[in-house]
């Protein structure tokens, strides 16, 4: 008998909130996978309120320490897209939502 394991979907949550003010909590904002989870064809963009790209990635793990052309970004509200395929059966992820810039 032989028992083999899979990841099929994997659980994610990007959160809705983060101050970077560099005391080192919650200073870079990023979609948490779970762990051990394959991913490919990930990207994670966040856009200003006039729709503006302010942040791309398409490196799993990085994130946003909130500046925009190497000043602070504003404070408010930020819209951003998550897609990656998941798992084993490269399941597509397709999420978006809102992020709040507190300084």
């Amino acid at each position: 008998m032989r028992i083999t394991t899979e990841w099929c979907n994997c659980t994610h949550n990007v959160p809705s909130a983060f101050t970077p003010n560099n005391d080192g909590l919650n200073d870079i904002i990023k979609p948490k996978i779970q762990p051990g989870c394959a991913v490919s064809g990930y990207q994670f963009n966040i856009y200003n309120r006039w729709g503006e790209l302010v942040f791309s990635s398409a490196k799993p793990g990085s994130g946003w320490d909130g500046n925009y052309k190497n000043e602070p970004a504003d404070m408010g509200v930020y819209m951003y897209s998550l897609q990656f395929f998941a798992g084993n059966k490269l399941n597509p992820v397709i999420t978006s939502g809102s992020i709040t810039l507190i300084r």
